[in-house]
């Protein structure tokens, strides 16, 4: 089985860096969203040795507000060919091939998050082939991996911390009190690194600390299953729990304790670092006062408007519009955000001379939605049976994913209520559990004897529009 794993896994990622190279050398330079200033930070951690003060849209470095651990990571990428404040398409390249390299560990962990929530079934393989391969053709994630931004840093981490969780919540073997807290010091750690990589991450925190308490709460009366070679020697039957070192309380609050240790530790100062300069650990007031003149959605909607003379629009029609443009930017048509907002336009215009490749990739688009949706079905199907079983470690590692979308949904909403920014790649912190979401979904009513074939043909159409986008939009 081990074989067949790494064949799965070495397959997945061929296709991840050819697919991502071809994007990356065909996507126009400087033309990925905000692509010069992020390349700016790195310019200002190479000529400062230290990093940039957020001073509003027209000042400095306007994504001096991000967390660092993109622009570090492709400092040493990027640093021996940079000269002075020069641009140019070879350091361009190396800081996209950093993207790219982030973004292969979110198809690894689409893989395994599957592997190890759907263990016990038989198509469990098939089924995590799908979750990589979705993670690695669908075109969000190759225009993510082929621009210079911490896209693909935030989901990378947001994934493996995800991972993590899921992994401690489906332990089937007790942990000692010493397991509990390196379990609990690494989901810390994870959730700190998530938001060093991003900062709407944060919401891995408080799912992280769930997790933890509720792993941290051991059953009376339990006993350690026999492992395999136990089995089969027959030396052991079960085994007593080792006794707590601890009082009950203090071994509840021990590894919690440790999880908030673990992530102050690692982010702790960089949330500090905004609260001197910003005065709040996010600079999100700073970050809403350096961009109160972009475009936000009272320009479409109220009559003084920015964009009144182009005609007001109701709410419903400018929430079907953010919609489709979102959707759009998550197929990739049109490629660059602004050019999906105006090949809508020449859609509904009529004046689209490509209107039959872009309602092809739209029905891939949809069947995609539909079995992600099936599988937020499935997933809370699998919460609610555990539950059931009052097994609520297992409740919450089959929920985790669903959550995680739900919560980056939120934060998608949350930020289209101040500005208009109906960009797909805001969802990519969930980029993995849309994976396994899809895949689930796409097998909830397919028999075990089809599962390869199944794979198969999604994996054929998800290549399809891979390849649809790459020849008709990434350039543009």
């Amino acid at each position: 089985m081990r074989r067949k794993v790494l064949f799965a896994l070495t397959i997945l990622l061929a296709c991840h860096f050819a697919t991502s190279a071809a994007y990356l050398f065909r996507f126009p330079a400087w033309r990925a969203p905000d692509e010069g200033a992020h390349f700016a930070y790195i310019q200002h951690l190479r000529r400062t040795g230290s990093l940039p003060v957020f001073l509003g849209k027209y000042e400095g470095t306007y994504e001096a507000h991000q967390p660092p651990l993109y622009y570090l990571t492709a400092l040493p990428f990027v640093a021996p060919f940079l000269d002075g404040d020069e641009q140019n398409l070879t350091t361009l390249y190396l800081a996209r091939f950093v993207s790219t390299l982030w973004g292969a560990f979110v198809v690894i962990v689409a893989f395994l998050l599957s592997f190890r929530l759907k263990g016990n079934e038989q198509a469990t393989l098939p089924i995590s082939f799908l979750a990589g391969a979705f993670a690695a053709l669908l075109p969000v994630h190759l225009l993510v991996c082929a621009s210079t931004g911490n896209d693909a840093t935030a989901g990378a981490t947001s994934a493996m911390a995800l991972l993590w969780l899921c992994h401690i919540c489906l332990s089937e073997r007790e942990r000692n009190e010493r397991q509990q807290l390196w379990d609990a010091a690494i989901a810390g750690f994870l959730s700190g690194m998530a938001l060093l990589a991003k900062s709407s991450n944060i919401i891995l925190l408080p799912l992280t600390l769930i997790a933890v308490a509720l792993t941290s709460v051991q059953p009376k009366n339990q006993f350690v299953k026999p492992t395999a070679s136990e089995k089969k020697n027959r030396k052991v039957v079960n085994r007593p729990l080792p006794t707590h070192s601890f009082s009950p309380v203090l071994s509840s609050l021990l590894p919690f304790t440790f999880a908030v240790l673990a992530f102050a530790f690692t982010a702790g100062w960089w949330l500090w670092r905004n609260i001197a300069l910003y005065g709040d650990p996010l600079a999100v007031q700073a970050f809403l006062e350096g961009f109160k003149d972009s475009p936000k959605p009272s320009d479409f909607l109220e009559p003084g408007g920015r964009y009144a003379r182009y005609g007001t629009l109701s709410l419903t029609t400018y929430i079907m519009w953010v919609a489709q443009i979102t959707l759009f930017t998550w197929l990739g048509i049109y490629g660059e955000p602004n050019e999906a907002v105006k090949g809508l336009a020449r859609l509904f215009e009529g004046a689209e001379p490509n209107w039959g490749w872009v309602l092809v990739a739209i029905l891939i688009g949809i069947v995609a939605l539909v079995a992600i949706a099936l599988g937020c079905v499935e997933s809370c199907r699998s919460c609610v049976n555990a539950l059931k079983r009052k097994q609520w470690r297992i409740a919450l590692a089959h929920a985790l994913p669903f959550i995680l979308l739900l919560l980056v949904s939120a934060e998608f909403v949350q930020f289209n209520r101040h500005f208009f920014q109906a960009q797909a790649r805001y969802f990519y912190p969930a980029h993995a559990a849309m994976a396994y979401l899809f895949a689930i979904g796409v097998f909830r009513f397919i028999p075990s004897k089809w599962a390869w074939h199944t794979t198969f043909i999604a994996s054929a159409l998800l290549a399809f529009l891979a390849w649809l986008v790459w020849w008709q939009w990434a350039a543009l």
